[in-house]
């Protein structure tokens, strides 16, 4: 039984590694999108890079566009792997004498309150994406 509440413990570890990661992936594409939002809005009509010209501003902007499209991408595949990593642990949890894994998910999928995390960062890219989407518009009209 030592054994297996060993390599328990292993793929717990390894759980918290894959949500390290996604943590670090989130940093960098809310930074990265938050720079070049934040770029954007200051070549607005009143801004102080105002003439920077629609080119570059079309460039940005498809550029920001298809970060948030990775981003999203990118969260869809860390839902997958949570997904598929927490079944393996229900089934390793089966053969211990506990399981707290299961109980909690089981009583989670029935609070209406939840909603996966990861379910919440595609949409938050999302609104990024339409932000940028925006911006491109409003640029345009000018």
């Amino acid at each position: 039984m030592s054994e297996k509440v060993e390599q328990y413990k292993a793929y717990l570890q390894d759980i918290g590694n894959i949500g390290a990661r996604h943590e670090t992936a989130r940093g960098f594409f809310i930074s990265v999108l938050s720079a070049l939002l934040t770029f954007l809005a200051l070549a607005g009509k009143d801004g102080p890079l105002k003439d920077i010209g629609y080119a570059l501003v079309l460039v940005v902007g498809i550029g920001s566009f298809a970060i948030c499209i990775l981003w999203l991408c990118n969260t869809l595949a860390f839902s997958a792997l949570y997904s598929h990593k927490f079944g393996r642990l229900g089934h390793m949890e089966k053969e211990l004498p506990f399981q707290n894994f299961e109980g909690e998910y089981a009583a989670l999928k029935n609070d209406r309150r939840f909603l996966p995390i990861t379910y919440i960062e595609c949409g938050v890219a999302a609104v990024f994406a339409l932000l940028f989407v925006a911006v491109i518009l409003l640029h345009a009209s000018k």
